[in-house]
C-alpha cells in the first residue's frame, strides 16, 4: 500500500497540476464558467433581453445555485439600491417561473417570502435591493430595471509544473 501511495505522489509531482479558469471580453465579469454584464440602465424585461442578445449573444441572467446567486449579490451591492432583472418569468401560468430563453423550469430560486407566487401584474423576477438584499422579487416586466447578463465563458488552462 505505502509503494502505491508513493507512485500517486510521484505521479503528481512528474506531470503537474492543471487549473482552470474564465476569460471575458474587457467589461465583462467571469466567474466559474460564465462571463456576467452588469448594466446600471433601466429597460423593461423584454427590451433588457434584446440588450443582451447583441451582447456576446448573451442571455438575462439564469442563475443555478446558491455559490453563483451569492457573488451576484456581492457585485450587486455596489451599485447601491438598484434592481436587477433575472431571466424568470411566469407570464405564461401564474406561479410557476421559467427561463425565458429556454423555458426551462429553474432548478435553484432565492425568492423572498410572500414573493413569486400569484401576483397577477407581476410576472418577471428580479433581484431586489433594501430589506430583500439582493434576494428574487417578483415585479411588473414594463418596469425599467437594469440589465444583468449572462454569456458563456471561455475556459482556459493553466498547467503547473512542480
Amino acid at each position: 500500500m505505502w509503494k502505491r501511495s508513493v507512485s500517486i505522489v510521484l505521479c503528481l509531482l512528474i506531470s503537474g497540476c492543471v487549473s482552470y479558469y474564465t476569460t471575458c471580453k474587457d467589461g465583462w465579469v467571469p466567474f466559474s464558467g460564465s462571463c456576467y454584464l452588469f448594466r446600471a440602465q433601466g429597460m423593461s424585461f423584454t427590451e433588457a433581453e434584446h440588450f443582451c442578445r447583441q451582447h456576446e449573444n448573451s442571455h438575462l441572467v439564469h442563475v443555478d445555485d446558491a455559490l453563483e446567486n451569492s457573488f451576484l449579490k456581492d457585485r450587486m451591492r455596489a451599485y447601491k439600491d438598484a434592481f436587477w432583472w433575472v431571466g424568470l418569468t411566469d407570464d405564461d401560468i401564474e406561479g410557476v417561473w421559467k427561463w425565458y430563453d429556454t423555458d426551462e423550469m429553474p432548478t435553484f430560486t432565492d425568492f423572498m417570502p410572500g414573493d413569486g407566487g400569484d401576483h397577477n401584474k407581476e410576472d418577471c423576477a428580479t433581484f431586489g435591493p433594501g430589506p430583500a438584499d439582493y434576494s428574487w422579487v417578483d415585479a411588473s416586466c414594463s418596469g425599467p430595471i437594469s440589465v444583468l447578463c449572462e454569456a458563456r465563458g471561455h475556459e482556459c488552462e493553466e498547467t503547473i509544473v512542480g
